[in-house]
């Protein structure tokens, strides 16, 4: 909630108009007020503060099913303040600036676009086209407990939706199939039906074991692996994690030895391979003589005659 500064009044008038728009102000916030909590804030009976609520402002407020008072649906003329942060959190923004307190973010948005002193460059994603329409449904699918049934790499998949998560660019339906937990990407999904004569129970496991991923690669058991990292690339993999559940030891002269925690080879390959030659596998040990071989297959392809190359 932000606080706004308050001076003393001088007079029984302005100290009304003063108690009246800091009831507006935290409104506006979005704030569902209690009349008990705002007495105490502005140290005056409950009953003045019923009739602030009930008379002053009436038509502007009214009382919800709780018992707290809020803005009328009519006077609601913009997003409430606090809605912004919950607007990051949705979106995975909350730590793109170096300050995430709801005022630094109010003082960038007021600023004119020519005298911003900062600018983010848009992540790329995904077109959905025409599968657009279907995250409404699947939302109430997943919202109501629907099973659903659907197309998806030429066969008919019937699941229990979980929840939609979007991972780099790219929106991904978490859900089981059987009894096995999925992802599917909802851009290759098609023929959706939402079967809402069929309803499930979501099972608290799937739940937590969704929160406390940071991929959307679904596996039962996942991989230590370690990594060797030369001091030319280590700056890198330290300011932000570029593996699921990463951590890093710095050792002298720079190198590093990373390990996470891998669902699948894929997760892991396209990392090394970017950043060759500067990152070994060093466990398991039987990756690292793959990507080996498929290197030297590459090779053995880049140098044939006749290839082009």
């Amino acid at each position: 909630m932000i606080e706004f500064p308050e001076r003393k009044a001088s007079s029984k008038g302005e100290k009304l108009a003063q108690r009246l728009s800091g009831i507006l102000a935290l409104l506006h916030q979005g704030d569902h007020l209690d009349k008990h909590l705002l007495a105490d804030r502005f140290q005056v009976d409950v009953r003045t503060i019923e009739r602030d609520l009930a008379v002053r402002l009436d038509g502007i407020v009214e009382r919800n099913a709780q018992g707290r008072w809020q803005l009328m649906h009519v006077a609601r003329g913009t997003i409430p303040a606090r809605h912004l942060n919950e607007y990051a959190r949705l979106s995975g923004t909350q730590y793109l600036f170096p300050d995430s307190s709801l005022p630094y973010l109010l003082q960038q948005l007021d600023k004119p676009g020519n005298r911003r002193t900062m600018q983010v460059q848009p992540a790329a994603s995904e077109d959905l086209g025409a599968t657009t329409p279907y995250f409404a449904r699947l939302e109430t699918a997943i919202d109501q407990c629907f099973e659903c049934r659907f197309e998806y790499k030429g066969k008919v998949r019937r699941v229990q939706p979980y929840r939609l998560i979007h991972k780099q660019g790219i929106w991904y339906l978490a859900a089981t199939e059987g009894e096995r937990l999925k992802n599917f990407s909802v851009a290759l999904v098609t023929a959706l039906e939402v079967d809402d004569g069929c309803r499930f129970s979501p099972k608290p496991e799937h739940h937590d074991y969704i929160d406390g991923k940071d991929d959307v690669w679904f596996a039962p058991d996942t991989v230590e692996v370690v990594l060797r990292v030369a001091p030319v690339a280590a700056h890198y993999f330290t300011r932000r994690a570029l593996l699921p559940k990463q951590r890093h030891c710095v050792h002298a002269g720079g190198a590093l030895t990373v390990t996470s925690q891998i669902s699948h080879p894929q997760q892991l390959l396209p990392v090394v391979r970017y950043w060759l030659p500067h990152v070994r596998i060093v466990q398991p040990t039987q990756w690292h003589e793959h990507l080996v071989s498929e290197l030297q297959q590459a090779l053995e392809i880049w140098g044939a005659p006749g290839t082009g190359n």
